[in-house]
């Protein structure tokens, strides 16, 4: 069975998705020798990136071999990405980052999935994600596990260098392996177009006020707030100051108007300067297999990237935004027989940027 396929099999629970909070953190008969492997894993896995940084994930072991991945409803992003398409693939990057730290201890990892469509943030209480299975193996992961804890994104300056062919090549055979295409352009013109594209594309978003409602709940602009929670957007990761992303999403109206937006735009562009890398991803996005199987390769995808010193900055807001995405599409002469962009970055070399936050790992083990 390839490894892919790992990630496509179909579980059937018969007892529904939805378990009480009584079943999930009573007594059980686990051994902390058991329990120790999911620990450890987990201790790399959290450092996994989710859309927002919201983490969504509990991950309850159930023996030394077997775990059961739970979703917190209440970390969905339901409004920014109502699909949960994202989230759903942060999932599959969460139980990739799992296989990947479990190789060096001699396991692979093998997701049994629900058959749920897509996730439910109206649900309130947690839902089952997936099985996850432990199987001796002797093969060895192209990753150092350490990659998981190194990776970091930048939405800083960068220094303005090409990428290396022989890195792209490695990225776009990355992809390939698992039926993704990543297209990879250094044209200036067309950097500094998406540039604009993706900061007029938060404007755009900004402006609909339920998606600004549910931002608040995950900006953090202040540094004692972000150590707390643990999750989120952190202003130090944003590389615009605290006080413009409080005002971006509790007073919008300061941003009105043309020469206001025309300016916020002006100075979000200027944060990107030195950008000289530009890459977007084609392939299946259609459903909950293809989404979780998207984040299966964009979690390796991003590795590569670490492996080589390579940072990358999501342009989420042009892919999300319908009207935005129907433009970068005809600024490319997008064929549509090739398939769908579902991704699309800035990629470079830049300072080491701030980490995120993430919750502890006992924040996310159910014991």
């Amino acid at each position: 069975m390839k490894r892919r396929d790992f990630f496509g099999i179909a579980g059937l629970f018969t007892g529904g998705l939805l378990f009480p909070f009584s079943k999930l953190f009573g007594k059980n008969a686990l051994q902390h020798e058991d329990e120790k492997i999911w620990t450890e894993l987990v201790d790399y896995a959290r450092w996994c990136p989710s859309p927002h940084n919201v983490q969504p994930w509990k991950l309850k072991p159930v023996s030394k071999t077997e775990a059961h991945l739970y979703y917190d409803p209440a970390r969905l992003p339901f409004i920014v990405d109502g699909t949960s398409a994202f989230t759903t693939a942060g999932m599959g990057m969460f139980i990739e980052c799992l296989d990947i730290a479990a190789r060096p201890l001699g396991y692979k990892v093998i997701a049994e999935h629900t058959n749920e469509k897509q996730m439910d943030a109206s649900a309130k209480e947690l839902r089952h994600f997936s099985k996850l299975y432990l199987i001796e193996t002797n093969e060895k992961d192209n990753y150092d596990r350490e990659l998981i804890k190194q990776r970091r994104t930048s939405r800083l300056q960068y220094d303005g260098k090409i990428i290396d062919p022989s890195v792209i090549k490695s990225l776009i055979n990355t992809a390939d392996r698992d039926g993704y295409e990543f297209i990879y352009s250094s044209d200036k013109e067309l950097i500094d177009y998406c540039i604009d594209l993706n900061n007029q594309s938060v404007m755009i978003r900004a402006n609909e006020s339920e998606a600004c409602v549910e931002m608040q709940k995950w900006i953090r602009t202040n540094d004692k707030e972000a150590a707390e929670k643990k999750d989120g957007w952190w202003y130090r990761c944003t590389g615009i100051s605290a006080k413009m992303l409080h005002n971006f999403f509790y007073h919008h109206e300061r941003f009105e108007g043309k020469w206001k937006t025309k300016r916020s735009v002006h100075m979000l562009n200027k944060s990107m300067t030195g950008t000289a890398n530009l890459a977007w991803i084609r392939g299946p996005f259609e459903n909950r297999t293809d989404w979780i199987n998207a984040g299966i390769m964009l979690q390796r995808l991003w590795l590569e990237m670490t492996k080589h010193n390579v940072y990358m900055h999501p342009f989420g807001p042009v892919i999300t935004t319908q009207v935005s995405k129907e433009k970068f599409k005809q600024r490319i002469n997008y064929n549509e027989s090739k398939g769908n962009i579902w991704f699309l970055i800035r990629l470079g070399y830049s300072h080491s940027p701030p980490r995120s936050f993430r919750l502890d790992t006992k924040d996310i083990l159910i014991t």
